[in-house]
C-alpha cells in the first residue's frame, strides 16, 4: 500500500443536464427520402400518443386492406394482450424501456431501427436477443421531425432498402444485423450464429479434411502495375471567425483548410523493372479539386487507350526450345499435367459442334441460333484442359514463360478491369478528407471503401480508380523516407530526370533531395502567394506541433528559394508540391522493387504492407 494521499483538490465541479429523451406522438408523413409507395411501412394514422401500442398490435395481426387507418377499429380488440406495466406514454426511444417491454410481454421478440434522413440508411435503435421462430417478430421504425417522433411498422425489410441498393432481387435480410443475403438457405444458415451487431464475435473457423493446406493464390500480384500515379494536395489553412470558432463546444476549431494546389505524376512499368513517367500535373488555384477530378478522368482514359492494345510477344533465340521442353509453369511452379481422357473427349465433342456450326453458317449465310452456347462450351472445355501456354508482357512484349491456361489469365490486363492505384503519403489520415467532397464528381457510378473508423479510410475504389495510402506500407514521414536512399542520385531516377528535363542543373537537383519546409499556418490567403520573399523563420511555426524549424531547415529552404530564382511565394509553393510528390514516387519505386526482387510481388497491388506480407510467407513455400 502506497502512503500517499492528496493534499488538496484544485476543482471539483459537477455537470448536470435534464434527460428528456424525445417521446413519440401523433402521426408523422414518412420522410422524403423513403419512396411513398412500396416501402415495406405502415405508417399507422393515430392521433394519440399511442403509436408504439398500436404498431405493435398491428404487426401481430396484420390486416390486408388499409392497415393503417383508424387503429382503434382495427386493433383496439387485442389491447389486453400486451402488458404495458412500468412503460411511459408516450413511450420514448429509449432502450431501458424497449427491454422493460420485452420483459412484460416473454413471447415477443422486438427490433427498433430509426431512419437517417441524411445517409438514407437504417440505424439500430434496439436489437432483440430473444431467437427463434417460437416467439413472435415485432420490427418497428422511427421517425422524426423535429422534436417529435413516431413509430411505424416494418412489415418488409426487403421493401424499405429495395430502392437504396443497386441488386433489385430478392434481398433476405438479417433483422439482428440487417446483413444481407441474396437466397433464403443463406439467411437461414445466419441466423442461429447472429450475435446481433453490437456483440458479433469472431468464429474460427477450423481446417476442412483434405484441404487443410494454405496456399498462395494471387497470383495477379506478381505482375507490377502496368500503371500508378503519384498524387498530393496542398492546403491554405484560412483563420475562423470568431462565431466559427464557437460553434462546437466540446470541439476547438482552430483553422478551415482549402486545397490550394495538386500535382500528380504517372509513372508507368513493364516486368522488367524498367519504370518512367509517362504524364503530370502541376495546377495552383481554388478550383484545386475540382480540377484534379477532370484530369485524372483524363488520364484514365489515356491509360485505357494504352492497354486496350498490348504488345506482341517477342521471343529470343532459345526461348521456344525452353518453353517446348519446360516440365512447370513459372508462375504456379506446378506441373504440367497430362490431361484426362474424359476432358479431351469433352474438349473434342465441343470442337467438332463448333465447325459443325460454321459449316451451317457458310451455307445458310446467317448467324446460327446456338453460335453463343456452342462458343460457350467451347471455351469451358478448352478452358478445363489448362494447356500449357506462352505468358508474356502486355506492356513491352517480352516472353516471361511457359504457364497454365488458368494461370496465365489470372496475370492478364483489362484495359477496363485493372486497377490504376494512386498513391499519396497519409491518404488515410489527411488527404482523404478533401477528396470525400468531391468523390461524387467522378462518373464512375461505384464507390467502396476500406474504413478504419468514421473519419479515416484506409483505401478507397472509385470504378477503376484505387487510392491508397503508402503510408500503410512505409510507417514512417516522407522526410525520413527520403533521408533511408541517402541522397544518391542513383535512388531518384525520377526526380532528377524529371527536373533535368526542365534545365535544372545538377547541383541544383541535389538540393531537392530532400523533404522540402513549408509555412503551413502562415500561408492562410491567397495574397500570400503574390508574396516575394519567404516569411521569417517564425512565420513556420506549426500549431499542430507546436515547434517551429531548426534554423538549418530555414537556411536550405533560403538557399532553395536563391538558387531556383523564386519571383514569389506562389513558385515555392508549386515547387515544393512537385518536390514532394517526385521523392513520394521515387520512394515507393525504390520499395516496390525491393519487394518484387525479394518476394515476387507488387505492393500497389495491397492496401497495407501486411497483407502482402502474409502472401509473401505462403508464396515462399
Amino acid at each position: 500500500m502506497s502512503d500517499a494521499y492528496p493534499e488538496y483538490i484544485e476543482e471539483f465541479s459537477i455537470e448536470i443536464s435534464d434527460f428528456n429523451p424525445i417521446g413519440p406522438t401523433a402521426h408523422i408523413p414518412l420522410p422524403e427520402t423513403l419512396p411513398k409507395r412500396n416501402n415495406g411501412i405502415i405508417n399507422i394514422q393515430n392521433n394519440d400518443d399511442w403509436c408504439f401500442k398500436w404498431s405493435v398490435l398491428g404487426a401481430l395481426h396484420p390486416v390486408k386492406v388499409h392497415p393503417e387507418r383508424n387503429p382503434h377499429r382495427l386493433y383496439g380488440g387485442f389491447v389486453e394482450e400486451l402488458n404495458m406495466e412500468d412503460i411511459p406514454i408516450p413511450v420514448p426511444v429509449s432502450t431501458p424501456v424497449y427491454k422493460k417491454f420485452e420483459e412484460n410481454n416473454l413471447e415477443i421478440s422486438l427490433c427498433v431501427y430509426e431512419w437517417h434522413n441524411q445517409n438514407k440508411c437504417l440505424e439500430f435503435r434496439y436489437v432483440s436477443e430473444r431467437r427463434g421462430e417460437e416467439y413472435k417478430q415485432v420490427n418497428l421504425l422511427v421517425i422524426t421531425e423535429d422534436d417529435r417522433s413516431h413509430y411505424c411498422i416494418i412489415k418488409d425489410l426487403h421493401k424499405l432498402v429495395y430502392n437504396h441498393s443497386k441488386h433489385k432481387g430478392r434481398k433476405y435480410i438479417c433483422r439482428y444485423c440487417l446483413h444481407v443475403y441474396s437466397a433464403e438457405k443463406g439467411l437461414k444458415e445466419h441466423i442461429p450464429k447472429c450475435k446481433g451487431l453490437n456483440n458479433a464475435s469472431q468464429q474460427p473457423q477450423m481446417p476442412v479434411k483434405n484441404r487443410s493446406v494454405k496456399a498462395f493464390y494471387n497470383h495477379k500480384c506478381m505482375q507490377p502495375n502496368p500503371y500508378r500515379i503519384f498524387w498530393d494536395l496542398e492546403m491554405l489553412t484560412e483563420k475562423l471567425t470568431p462565431e466559427e470558432k464557437t460553434k462546437l463546444t466540446h470541439t476547438e476549431r482552430i483553422q478551415r483548410h482549402k486545397p490550394s494546389g495538386y500535382c500528380y505524376v504517372v509513372v508507368r512499368m513493364d516486368s522488367s523493372l524498367n519504370y518512367e513517367i509517362v504524364s503530370h500535373d502541376l495546377y495552383r488555384g481554388p478550383d484545386a479539386l475540382k480540377r484534379f477530378v477532370t484530369k485524372i478522368e483524363e488520364e484514365l482514359l489515356a491509360i485505357q487507350e494504352d492497354l486496350s492494345a498490348p504488345a506482341e510477344m517477342i521471343m529470343a533465340p532459345g526461348d521456344l526450345k525452353a518453353y517446348n521442353e519446360a516440365t512447370k509453369c513459372w508462375i504456379c511452379k506446378g506441373p504440367f499435367l497430362k490431361p484426362a481422357p474424359e476432358v479431351i473427349k469433352k474438349l473434342e465433342e465441343a470442337k467438332h459442334r463448333l465447325l459443325e456450326v460454321k459449316e451451317w453458317e457458310t451455307c445458310m449465310e446467317k448467324e446460327h441460333p446456338e453460335k453463343k452456347e456452342v462458343q460457350k462450351r467451347y471455351r469451358e472445355a478448352l478452358s478445363a484442359l489448362n494447356r500449357k501456354v506462352k505468358d508474356h508482357d502486355h506492356i513491352n512484349g517480352k516472353y516471361r514463360g511457359p504457364a497454365h491456361d488458368s494461370c496465365n489469365k489470372k496475370l492478364r490486363i483489362g484495359s477496363f478491369e485493372t486497377k490504376v492505384p494512386l498513391i499519396c503519403h497519409n491518404f488515410r489520415g489527411y488527404d482523404s478528407h478533401p477528396l470525400m467532397k468531391v468523390v461524387s464528381k467522378f462518373t464512375a457510378d461505384k464507390l467502396n471503401c476500406i474504413p478504419e473508423n468514421i473519419g479515416k479510410y484506409k483505401a478507397m475504389d472509385v470504378g477503376q480508380l484505387r487510392f491508397l495510402d503508402s503510408f500503410q506500407h512505409m510507417g514512417m514521414g516522407l522526410d525520413k523516407l527520403v533521408e533511408c536512399l541517402g541522397g544518391k542520385l542513383e535512388k531518384f531516377p525520377l526526380t532528377v530526370r524529371y527536373f533535368t528535363e526542365k534545365g535544372y542543373s545538377i547541383d541544383k537537383i541535389k538540393l531537392l533531395l530532400r523533404k522540402g519546409v513549408f509555412p503551413y499556418d502562415w500561408s492562410n490567403s491567397w495574397d500570400k502567394f503574390d508574396k516575394t520573399s519567404l516569411p521569417p523563420r517564425k512565420g513556420f511555426y506549426s500549431l499542430l506541433s507546436q515547434q517551429n524549424i531548426s534554423k538549418e531547415d530555414y537556411e536550405h529552404a533560403q538557399k532553395v528559394w536563391q538558387e531556383f530564382e523564386m519571383k514569389n511565394f506562389g513558385e515555392y509553393h508549386d515547387l515544393y508540391l512537385e518536390t514532394d510528390v517526385l521523392l513520394l514516387a521515387d520512394v515507393f519505386m525504390n520499395y516496390t522493387i525491393m519487394c518484387l526482387n525479394d518476394d515476387g510481388l507488387d505492393p500497389s497491388h495491397y492496401v497495407s504492407a501486411p497483407g502482402m506480407f502474409n502472401d509473401s510467407l505462403y508464396k515462399s513455400k
